[in-house]
Order: structure tokens, then C-alpha cells, then sequence
């Protein structure tokens, strides 16, 4: 069986898997995050640009269902894939290409993110689009006015899409001064797509004028982390990439780097996926990582693994290693799959990998049910309250932590004699009853129990909670 059919036939798989999922799991913390964008259509928003709530609201006109809201990413995620393609066939070959695609689906945490409308997914296909139109620059020497045009709406809607699209710009620049040297300042297309770019970002910088800039200074905040470094925390989030990527990806991801640093059709790439991973491996120093941030620095080196592999095939000893770390990136995929399609395996208490996506629409249901007239719900941070705001709409939700965030712009922050519904969920510590105190009267509702065998997943409790407090005595409360 030749590669073409091998591929194909793994990537027809992958897409029904991928719509099987797409069809029957609830949403994750951030996807109802960035559904309730797209219930409230502004010009931007606390932590992001508004590409994804703008989107969402277009999905949203059809219906609220969970695939009907996960059409667009998928849409957006082929297309990428489709441009991936392209790209690494015209610049490794064909038998590059392929392996590119199947590196992609091979990738365990890349099983579930291609579906869920999350910021990367349409900064990655700007981003793809970026290598695209800068090829064309290069071929036609910057000659072509609607090629400097198009690379400023790409650049736009990168910005429009998450903060960390300022890379894409960084990477560009350094491509076109390699490319005209001094002649770079003298080109008005560059003004042209400086302008265009610009233009295109003015609702984030009217939102942000609006609300005192809290969005620049959130990311500030949110980027520098701990005062100081941890060799810890950052060999941890080389672990997380090593296992979320697959260690295919990881190994032959650095083998690349080296063996590709000279190489000329190379080069485009290193200079975009490199800042991107530094970026993120220097923010995991200090506290700051998930695993899906580095996601569009991994698909840019997708290509080059895919040349590296290809070229190492007639070594018999760097062959068998690359099955094996090929055959360990699968089995992990193999498992994520699994769990995915039949979520219903028992594991110890409050440890089922799928815990954080099990619970969340019953409970929901359940506080309408309950709710009166004029409740709110409180709920003690963001990530709960996502799932809670979207499913129990458009009950209006306050989250009882110390920062102020998307919520407190949407529904207010708690005030001194709100009532309503407090939800508690129990992790492994159990629940956190000491927020019942920041209420003058609790009494309990109801609760909601997710087991698996004899196993407890999520455990829920709602009380019906009288007179907040006040913020005064709310930080001291979380903190305890």
C-alpha cells in the first residue's frame, strides 16, 4: 500500500473520529468561554481579540448546539490542513507532505483541539497563510501590490485572533529583511500592509480605549508571571509538550532544529516556530504554560520533521527509533480516542483524565430548575463559571474570586446582599466550604453526583445563599 493511500485512509479515520467527537462531548471550560463571546458580540474582550466570538455569533444564528458551534473550527482546521499540505509539498516534496499530515494526526492532544473553537484555530490558518503569501512576495520580489495587501489583511486578522499573533509579525519582518536587506524600507508595500494591519486591529484597540486598556494589562500581568524563575515548572512543561505532542514530535522536533538551522527552504519556517516556542518555554519559567499554547510553533515544524524522517529512512538505526518513538505517539493517541469515544472507564476517585468535561450541562440544568425569579448563580472561579453561563442561560453568573475578568464586564461583580445559588464542585481536597461564610445564610438545595462504577468523577452541591457579604471580606475568604 503506497503512503498516499496510508494517508488518506488514517485521515478519513481521523475526520470521523473527530466528528463522532465533535458530536457527542460537551464542551470544555474554554469552548463555552468562547461560545458566551459569540452571545455577546463586541468589539473584543477581557483575554482575547474577538475572531473567535465574532465567528461564534455566526454559528450561533443557526443554532446552540455543541457540534452546530463546533462547524467553524472544523471548517477552519481543514482548511489549514489543506494549506499545510500545499506547503510542505511545494517546498520538501510530496512524500514530505504526506508524512506532514500524518505527524498531525498522530499527535495526541491534536485528537481533540482541531474541533473546538479556541483561539489558536484561526491563528493557525493565518498563520499558515502568512508562510503562503510571503512565498509569494519572495517569488514575485515584492512587486505584486495585492500580495503586500493580502499579508496586511493576514496580519490583521491574526491580531484579531490572539494576542500571540504578534509573533507572526515579529517572524515576518525578519523574512522580508532577509529577503530585501536595506532595500526593505524603501518598499511601500510594507507601509501598505503596515496600514492595512493596523486598520484591521482598531476594534481591540477601541474596545481596550473603552475599558481603561485592561486587556494589555492583563496579558502583561498574565505573561510575566512569578517574580522569579523555576527550572521546575519548566522542565514540567516540556514534559506536558512531550507527551501532549507525542514524543515523535518532541525527538524528531529538535533533531530538525539542528539538522535544518542552515538549511534555505528551512528557514521560513525555523523563523516562525522557533519565537513562538522559546516564547512559551521562557513563560513556563515562570508559571505560565498549557499545552496548547505552543500549538502553531508545532504545526510550523511539522514540515521540517516530516524532511528530517523522509531523510533518515535509508539509516536503518534512525529508522527503528523513529518507529519507536512513532509507535509510543500512536498508543497515546490510541488512549485519548478511546477515553473520547467511551468516556465510561472507571478510574480512582475525582483522577477520570475526562472529569473536567463530565457534569457540567446536568448541574447546569439542574440550577435552572431550582433557580427562582431574579437568582443569580455564584460560582467560585472562571473555568466553572464558562460551562455553568453557557448551559443555564442567560442566568446571569458571578464568579467569587479576586480578579476581576470577562464576567464581572458581562454580569457585574457580586455585590454586598446579592443572593442567588452557589454552586461548590469537590476535587481531590473536597469542596471549599469556607465560601458558604461569605453569604449570611446558606442552605443546601441540591446536589449532583457523576460517578462511573463505584468511582466519583465530579461531585456537586448547590446551596441557596442570602446576602453577600462584600468584596471586602472575599479575598481573605479564597485565600484560606
Amino acid at each position: 500500500m503506497s503512503l498516499r493511500n496510508i494517508t488518506f485512509g488514517l485521515l478519513g479515520l481521523y475526520s470521523v473520529l473527530a466528528l463522532l467527537h465533535a458530536w457527542s462531548l460537551p464542551f470544555s471550560a474554554d469552548e463555552a468561554h468562547y461560545a458566551l463571546y459569540g452571545s455577546f458580540t463586541d468589539w473584543s474582550y477581557f483575554d482575547h481579540p474577538p475572531m473567535v466570538g465574532w465567528m461564534q455569533s455566526i454559528a450561533l444564528f443557526f443554532s446552540e448546539t455543541e457540534f452546530a458551534l463546533r462547524i467553524i473550527p472544523i471548517l477552519l482546521s481543514t482548511l489549514s490542513l489543506l494549506i499545510l499540505f500545499k506547503l510542505a509539498k511545494s517546498d520538501f516534496g510530496e512524500k514530505a507532505a504526506f508524512v506532514t499530515i500524518l505527524l498531525f494526526i498522530s499527535a495526541p492532544i491534536l485528537q481533540i483541539l482541531p474541533f473546538g473553537m479556541i483561539p489558536e484555530t484561526p491563528l493557525i490558518l493565518t498563520g499558515l497563510l502568512n508562510i503562503w503569501i510571503l512565498k509569494k512576495i519572495q517569488t514575485n520580489q515584492g512587486e505584486q501590490l495585492l500580495d503586500w495587501v493580502l499579508l496586511g489583511l493576514i496580519l490583521g486578522a491574526a491580531g484579531l485572533s490572539k494576542y500571540t499573533g504578534v509573533t507572526l509579525a515579529f517572524s515576518t519582518f525578519i523574512v522580508l529583511y532577509l529577503q530585501f536587506k536595506g532595500r526593505l524600507l524603501s518598499q511601500l508595500g510594507l507601509y501598505i500592509a503596515g496600514i492595512i494591519a493596523a486598520i484591521c486591529i482598531l476594534p481591540v484597540l477601541y474596545w481596550n480605549m473603552q475599558n481603561e486598556w485592561i486587556s494589555f494589562i492583563y496579558q502583561l500581568n498574565h505573561s510575566a508571571g512569578k517574580t522569579e524563575y523555576s527550572l521546575a515548572d519548566a522542565l514540567r512543561m516540556q514534559v506536558t509538550q512531550f507527551a501532549a505532542f507525542g514524543p515523535l514530535i518532541y525527538v524528531a522536533g529538535l533533531v530538525a532544529i539542528w539538522k535544518l538551522r542552515a538549511n534555505q527552504e528551512a528557514r521560513m519556517w525555523l523563523i516562525f516556530a522557533l519565537p513562538i516556542l522559546v516564547l512559551f518555554s521562557i513563560l513556563s519559567a515562570k508559571g505560565r504554560s498549557l499545552p496548547h499554547w505552543t500549538e502553531l510553533g508545532v504545526i510550523f515544524m511539522l514540515p521540517l520533521i516530516a524532511k528530517v524522517i523522509v531523510g533518515s529512512l535509508a539509516s536503518k538505526l534512525q529508522k527503528r527509533i523513529f518507529i519507536g518513538l512513532a509507535t509510543i505517539s500512536i498508543l497515546l493517541s490510541v488512549v485519548v480516542q478511546v477515553l473520547s469515544t467511551y468516556p465510561k472507564i472507571a478510574f480512582d476517585d475525582y483522577r477520570h483524565p475526562l472529569a473536567d468535561l463530565m457534569g457540567w450541562k446536568d448541574v447546569s440544568t439542574r440550577i435552572a430548575s431550582v433557580a427562582k425569579p431574579g437568582d443569580m448563580v455564584f460560582i467560585p472561579n472562571w473555568s466553572h463559571a464558562s460551562r455553568v453561563a453557557w448551559y443555564a442561560r442567560p442566568m446571569p453568573v458571578k464568579v467569587l474570586d479576586s480578579r476581576f475578568d470577562q464576567f464581572d464586564l458581562w454580569f457585574g461583580s457580586a455585590e454586598v446582599g446579592d443572593s442567588g445559588i452557589l454552586l461548590l464542585h469537590a476535587d481531590r481536597k473536597g469542596f471549599k466550604e469556607k465560601l458558604l461564610q461569605q453569604f449570611k445564610n446558606c442552605e443546601f438545595e441540591d446536589e449532583l453526583v457523576v460517578k462511573i462504577e463505584d468511582s466519583y468523577v465530579n461531585y456537586f452541591k448547590l446551596y441557596r445563599c442570602d446576602h453577600y457579604i462584600g468584596a471586602s471580606d472575599k479575598e481573605a475568604v479564597i485565600s484560606q
